[in-house]
């Protein structure tokens, strides 16, 4: 075979059927065959198989990856049977390839071999073996964008939609959040935020659980429990976003594979893996933190955005004590809302009430800073939840409230976009 026919092939095989390439060195693809080869209890032969095959095909190695698929396990496995079609494909390419001249319409088959895109259907394969050189890798670190959290909240589930996995982390014994879960999970048939009821998207921002649901009517569609999500939040519908009903759920009881995107809008894991996560839901202490591409990292990188937060809020508290209206009023965001208020009725609103006190003391305690991953219209956001201890020369209040905060860019102090009381 020529160099020429040779390259081509090789630029064929690296860019029409296998795009959603994975990060692997050579010295971690072979400590990732040595973690393949040695007996592993968390890995179940079924899973062992197709790992391997994907890598074999990650190392353009059809041969391999069909003699990692031989195991009995994967003879009723949908995956296993693409990753077989596609390794099946690479062989007969190379093997029209060999023919040369001799093959009357080489050329012709070449191409029709070439142009089988099998790769959104095995985007679940590359997905589960990047999670899998991820934890070979010992990649590790906090998702940078929690930044504090408040001693009732129980666990943390990150939904990252471009890696099609889902983070769980969850208060241990001694007070700590570890990372107890990194599984793949399937969400919206269309890709980007949700806006609208119907689209089929999954919604981007910062949710809590609400619920937990074992319905025997549901299971059938939507596996063995189900829990609901806060959406739409009080950002969302600032934002014109309508639908709901978004929840984590398994698949269908007919399946045990789903591609990535194939969701009306929610979220959903196998159902073996999905009874599993029902240890960590704690609905109302439990938060859903769903974007994309998320970051990961030591906490000391998180230092510049709390402090900035730390500081706004602080400044906020402050001048709200000094009972200077003007000074108070300025950490507010021009599109501000706090349920019918907007900015000036809330401006009118807090210059009354101020107006007829001697002073304010005012402590914010148990606070939980998120920052929303997801670039909204007004810049970045955090929410911020906290219990407020309120007093003044006339009244005093105690009770826990909801902050959304944004600002266009690092430079910026943050403005209260959404104040909300939590009061039951």
């Amino acid at each position: 075979m020529s160099k020429i026919l040779l390259a081509v092939l090789g630029l064929v095989l690296c860019t029409t059927a296998w795009a959603n390439e994975v990060r692997i060195t050579p010295d971690l693809s072979q400590r990732m065959w040595q973690a393949l080869e040695q007996p592993d209890d968390q890995i179940n032969p079924q899973e062992r198989s197709i790992l391997g095959a994907t890598l074999a095909l990650e190392q353009n190695n059809p041969e391999k990856a069909l003699s990692m698929l031989n195991a009995p396990e994967t003879s009723a496995d949908p995956l296993a049977d693409l990753l077989r079609a596609e390794a099946h494909r690479r062989e007969a390419l190379k093997a029209v390839s060999s023919a040369g001249d001799y093959a009357k319409h080489r050329k012709l088959t070449t191409q029709q071999f070439a142009a089988i895109d099998l790769n959104d259907d095995l985007h679940e394969a590359t997905v589960r073996l990047q999670a899998f050189a991820d934890k070979i890798d010992g990649a590790s670190g906090f998702p940078l964008d929690v930044l504090m959290l408040d001693p009732s909240v129980q666990s943390i589930f990150l939904v990252d939609k471009a890696r099609s996995r889902m983070f769980v982390y969850h208060r241990n014994a001694e007070g700590e959040f570890i990372r107890v879960a990194d599984e793949y999970v399937v969400t919206g048939a269309k890709g980007g935020d949700k806006y609208k009821r119907g689209d089929g998207r999954t919604p981007n921002g910062v949710y809590r659980f609400t619920s937990i649901r074992h319905d025997p009517e549901l299971r059938a569609k939507y596996g063995p429990v189900v829990f609901p999500i806060d959406y739409p939040n009080f950002l969302d519908k600032l934002h014109g976003k309508t639908g709901d009903g978004i929840w984590m759920h398994g698949y269908p009881e007919s399946k045990k594979r789903r591609p990535p995107q194939d969701t009306r809008g929610c979220f959903s894991l196998p159902n073996p893996v999905l009874q599993q996560m029902e240890t960590y839901v704690k609905p109302g202490q439990s938060w859903v933190v769903i974007g994309e591409n998320f970051a990961f990292g030591d906490k000391g990188e998180q230092t510049n955005l709390l402090d900035s937060v730390q500081s706004s809020l602080q400044a906020w508290e402050k001048d709200w004590e000094s009972l200077d209206s003007d000074a108070y009023l300025s950490h507010y965001h021009k599109q501000f809302r706090s349920g019918k208020r907007d900015l000036n009725s809330w401006k009118r609103y807090k210059k009354r009430v101020n107006g007829h006190k001697k002073y304010i003391h005012v402590t914010l305690d148990d606070m939980t800073i998120i920052h929303d991953p997801t670039p909204w219209q007004e810049g970045e956001i955090v929410v911020v939840e906290f219990q407020q201890n309120y007093q003044s020369s006339n009244y005093s209040d105690k009770g826990k409230k909801r902050l959304y905060l944004a600002r266009g860019d690092a430079q910026s102090p943050w403005k209260i976009l959404i104040e909300e009381s939590l009061n039951p």
